[in-house]
């Protein structure tokens, strides 16, 4: 299943949340393949992957690990 969301950074700088993100990309690959991110403007980012594994990806995106710097840094992920 390919998809495309919408990232956006309230609290912190597109570079802090590539930071973060690129941080679990090694777990993210279990779940998706073909991932890209795209910078749209210090707020905003796009990613666009194909999910593998949709359980595996839910469970990570829940996590306590995940959800908490993501309040932190103040990101709303939409699906387009």
């Amino acid at each position: 299943m390919k998809i495309v969301a919408k990232v956006t950074i309230s609290n912190a700088s597109f570079e802090n949340w590539s930071e973060f993100f690129d941080g679990y990309k090694d777990k993210r690959r279990e779940f998706v393949q073909n991932e890209v991110v795209e910078k749209i403007n210090e707020k905003e980012a796009r990613v666009s992957f194909e999910i593998t594994d949709l359980e595996g990806l839910t469970s990570l995106s829940s996590s306590e690990e995940i959800t908490s710097k993501e309040a932190e840094l103040g990101v709303i992920t939409e699906i387009l």
